[in-house]
Order: C-alpha cells, then sequence, then structure tokens
C-alpha cells in the first residue's frame, strides 16, 4: 500500500523538475561553463547563494533555476529541467562521487568564488559576536588549523572527528543551525552530525568557553533561523548572499573553495545509484531481537516510507512501536539489513522483490490492510473515460495478470514492452521509478508492471507515452498543476485524494505485510502463502533438537 500524503511545502523545489525537456529547440551537450551563456541552456544553483550571483553575472544569457538544496536540483538534472548544476565542488564530489552515479563534470572556465563563511545572527545576546568569530578565524587560518581540517575530511574521508568535545562549565548557550546534508562540512554518520563544519563548532566551544546546541534545520530555512531568532550562527557550508545583509551579519570566509558544473550522464543505473543518497535520518543501534508477530514489535523499531499512512496502521495495529521514516525503499531495506530498525512496513508484492534479494529476510502472517491501484487523472479529463475502457479490456484478456506474472516471477530476465508504434499525440506520465515490482531501473531503462500497463494502454489509445520519474510526493501536484497528463505509482485510491484528482478503475489489488528478519520459528516464505512450509520444516527440526 503507498498511501501518502500531498506535502506541497517540502517538495516544491522538486516540482519544478517535472517537465521532462519537451522543448522544441535542440542544443548541443555543454562541454564548458562558458559555453553555458546562452538562452538556449539552463543552469540550476542553489537558491540563495554566492554561486547563484556569480553565474548571474558571469552568464547573463542563460537562464538560471535556483533550488533549495541539492538532492531536488540533481533529480531536475536528471529529467531534464536543467542542462548543468552548479555546486560546491567538494560537496557535489563527497555527495555523488560516492553515493550515486550519473553525473559528470564539465571544465569550469569563469571565474566563480566560493566562498564558505559563518552566518550570525544581528541581534544575538552574545557581545561583538562578529568580531570574536572573526578573531577566531583568523588564528585558526594562523596555526593551519582550517588548512588540517580540510585535509583530514576531505582527502582521506575520514568518519571519525579530528576534534574531540571537552566539557566546560559555562551557562552561556551558543545555539548553532546546520543542515546536515552538505559532506565533508555537515553531514550525519553513525547516528551522529559530523565533518569540517562540526569540529569548528567544537574549536569555537573552547575558544568560546560555551556550549553549543545544534539545531538541525532545512537547508532553505537556515537564514529564517536567525532572522526569527532561533538560533544565533548558521555553519553548514554557507555562502555570502547580498539579499540577506540586512538581516544577518557574515564572518570572513573560513573556506574558499571551487565551483564544479556537473552534467548528466547517459546511460546510467539509477536505481542502483538513488538508493545510495545519503538520507539523513537518526537510528538508533538496536540489538536483533527475533519477532513472531505484530506483538511482538511493541516499542520496537519500524521503518516506513515517508508520506505514507503505513505510520497509521503500524501505530493501530502496534502497540508504542518507534516509527523510522525513509524516503525510499532501498534505503529501508537497507536499515533492516544493518539491524539499525526491527521491522519495515511495504506492500506485499515490494515484499516478494526485498526477500528474493535477501534469505535472511521473512514476512509476518499478520497483515496490515489491502488496497486498491488506480491510475491518477486530472480532474475531468476526457482521458478517464478511455483508460477506464482500457483497463477492462487488458483486464478481461488477462493482460494485467500476465505483466504481473512476467515481473513477479523473474523481473531480472525479462524486458520491458518496447513503444514500437507512433501516436497522434504524447502524454507524459507521472512515475516514482523506486518501487520494483512495480516501476524501477533496469538495464539503464524504466521497467515495471506499471510501466508495461501503461505502454498497453498507450498503444491502445494510439498515444505515445513519455515517463516523468519523480518523488511520489510530487505526483499529485504534477497533475494539479498540468505538468503531467497521468500518474501511475502503485498508487492507492483514497478519498483525500479524489478531492484533489480523478483515479481510474482499480487495475491492481494488494496489501501491506511486515518484513523481518528470520527467527527461528515458522514464517510466510515466498511460494508459502499459507505458512504451511514453514511450519513443516520447523516440526522437522524440532525432532532432531
Amino acid at each position: 500500500m503507498r498511501i501518502r500524503y500531498v506535502i506541497f511545502n517540502i517538495f516544491i523545489g522538486a516540482l519544478l523538475a517535472i517537465n521532462t525537456g519537451c522543448k522544441g529547440t535542440s542544443k548541443d551537450q555543454l562541454t564548458s561553463a562558458s559555453k553555458a551563456n546562452s538562452p538556449k541552456y539552463t543552469i540550476g544553483v542553489e537558491q540563495s547563494s554566492s554561486i547563484q550571483a556569480s553565474i548571474e553575472k558571469q552568464l547573463p544569457k542563460a537562464n538560471i533555476k535556483p533550488y533549495p538544496d541539492l538532492i531536488t536540483a540533481y533529480f531536475a538534472l536528471q529529467v531534464g529541467e536543467i542542462d548543468a548544476l552548479a555546486y560546491n565542488e567538494i560537496v557535489l564530489y563527497h555527495t555523488f562521487n560516492d553515493s550515486m552515479s550519473g553525473l559528470t563534470y564539465i571544465p569550469n572556465d569563469i571565474d566563480i568564488p566560493n566562498e564558505i563563511v559563518i552566518g550570525m545572527n544581528k541581534h544575538s545576546s552574545i557581545p561583538d559576536l562578529k568580531g570574536i568569530i572573526n578573531k577566531l578565524i583568523d588564528s585558526l587560518n594562523a596555526a593551519g588549523t582550517l588548512t588540517e581540517l580540510n585535509d583530514h575530511w576531505n582527502k582521506n574521508s575520514k568518519k571519525n572527528p579530528l576534534i574531540s568535545p571537552k566539557k566546560n562549565d559555562s551557562e552561556q548557550i551558543l545555539r548553532i543551525a546546520t543542515s546536515a546534508d552538505v559532506p565533508p562540512f555537515s553531514f550525519i554518520s553513525e547516528n551522529q552530525i559530523m565533518g569540517i563544519d562540526l569540529d569548528i563548532i567544537k574549536l569555537l566551544e573552547e575558544k568560546l568557553n560555551v556550549n553549543a546546541t545544534i539545531i538541525k534545520t532545512e537547508r532553505n530555512k537556515l537564514v529564517n533561523a536567525l532572522k526569527n531568532n532561533e538560533a544565533d550562527l548558521i555553519i553548514s557550508a554557507f555562502t555570502k548572499a547580498d539579499e540577506y545583509t540586512d538581516d544577518i551579519d557574515f564572518s570572513k570566509p573560513y573556506y574558499i573553495g571551487k565551483t564544479a558544473f556537473a552534467v548528466r550522464q547517459d546511460n546510467f543505473n539509477k536505481e542502483e545509484s538513488l538508493s545510495k543518497v545519503p538520507k539523513m535520518t537518526y537510528l538508533e543501534p538496536k540489538k536483533p531481537d527475533e519477532i513472531y508477530k505484530l506483538a511482538d514489535l511493541s516499542g520496537k523499531f519500524v521503518g516506513v516510507q515517508t508520506g505514507t499512512t503505513l505510520d497509521e496502521q503500524v501505530q493501530q495495529l502496534i502497540k508504542l512501536p518507534r516509527i523510522q521514516y525513509f524516503a525510499h525503499i532501498p534505503e529501508m531495506t537497507k536499515a533492516l539489513e544493518q539491524r539499525t530498525i526491527d521491522a519495515i512496513a511495504v506492500d506485499y508484492s515490494v515484499a516478494e522483490t526485498i526477500l528474493k534479494n535477501h534469505s535472511d529476510f521473512s514476512i509476518l502472517k499478520d497483515r496490515l490492510n489491502k488496497d486498491e491501484f488506480g491510475i491518477a487523472i486530472r480532474k475531468n479529463s476526457p482521458l478517464k473515460a478511455r483508460i477506464d475502457s482500457s483497463i477492462k479490456v487488458l483486464q478481461k484478456k488477462g493482460e494485467i495478470q500476465r505483466i504481473k506474472e512476467k515481473w513477479s516471477k523473474n523481473k531480472s530476465a525479462v524486458r520491458v514492452m518496447q513503444q514500437d508504434w507512433v501516436g497522434n499525440d504524447t502524454l507524459i506520465v507521472g512515475t516514482e521509478a523506486l518501487y520494483a515490482p512495480y516501476e524501477f531501473y533496469q538495464w539503464g531503462e524504466l521497467s515495471g508492471i506499471d510501466i508495461d500497463i501503461m505502454y498497453s494502454i498507450g498503444k491502445m489509445l494510439n498515444k505515445n507515452i513519455k515517463f516523468a520519474d519523480m518523488n511520489f510526493d510530487v505526483l499529485i501536484p504534477s497533475l494539479v498543476n498540468e505538468k503531467t497528463d497521468l500518474c501511475i505509482a502503485a498508487m492507492s485510491i483514497t478519498e483525500e485524494r479524489s478531492n484533489s484528482i480523478d483515479f481510474s478503475i482499480p487495475y491492481d489489488k494488494n496489501e501491506s505485510v511486515i518484513v523481518v528478519h528470520t527467527p527461528q520459528h515458522a514464517l510466510e516464505k515466498i511460494g508459502d502463502s499459507t505458512g504451511m512450509l514453514s511450519r513443516l520444516f520447523q516440526n522437522i527440526q524440532n525432532i532432531f533438537n
């Protein structure tokens, strides 16, 4: 089941990335930054950053699109909304070279300075805060400490802090906002925020005899934390922007870096890559406890995908669960594999796919809810009647069942249906390609149950199908804002969603289940829907015990 709430304010930046690049103007692949100085090209940047201001001056003819964070800008690049992404060089390298493929870099032959500074609250209760911070930066520079920090976190990719925290008896609290999503400056590893910026914060505590309180804040809300007097400092790979000079102070630079220009690399394995994107979630390590039924999960950690109401189902059926949220299924599965959580809640078909790759996982026999999947359609669209009719025909012919069996039995040995017809026009279809077996990337192409079903409908309607891969939470906004014509993504039909969009008749039904590490006793395995085989093998085992 994938019942999710539409969270407009979180993914509004990602919504800009939905347009799939269907523009009439042809353009050459960018080979250097200076070549982008043309209205044909669009450059993605971090919103209200020094890089944005510099590019607007250096590339006045280019279109500039600001994004609230790096991951949103990355998705915009991958779906063709932008032609290049300009960002801090080492942040790009640390975020994507180690965790995600699909990018290549072009020479930066223009002058784009990138100075990292500390943002300061003009109304801080600490007297002369700016002077104190600047003196500290000067002293750290003179002592070579900043260079040492950079070498430790950047060149050696260390995960252990260079600076050890020191206790002091001061009652003075320094509130510091950081986004924890810009490695190697500020990121989460082993359940704690670390990096260059965190070592600088420890030095601040020591030199100023204060105690720092870290306030983890979304990147596009850092400045508001200062303006609203919720923080004294921003230390988060932060750059100076002229638009903020009236509201906040800026320190001297403590790091002067380069700007890198990334462009999309064709034919990469997006499913594998996106599963490795670092997500900033605190998880407490748990000792493995055996779980046989839902009641055994009382007080334990259960992973659910962000935006779903699976958390509501878990709360209804399990006493005092400790819910952890994840953006994508691969990330959640990895957490279960590493035993940082005790169980995950997913659709049954998704659970089957997970179990094929994890022989030490099993499905609890206790089920959550059942639900029906439909194709999302814009309100009052004339397409609804034609799509409903197509689904009825496909169901009557047994085509949908055949497609499900094709992908559920052995998805690695089959290919997605090929679009071998020329339609009279094109339908833009939103999806989220991290939900095997419904939609995922295989051999560089979008594949799965939903993809084959949509192509089958497109052929019946004589329509070309063009998919737009995006986060699930922006699918419905993409319909409402007329960025897509349809959405198919194992989306549950709900009354709440039907207030803003229409659904086709159901094309599939599914139920949600709990996946856990296999205990010693009988649990359901693939091909054993009744649990009979599990019980049989357990009885045999008991005979010899």
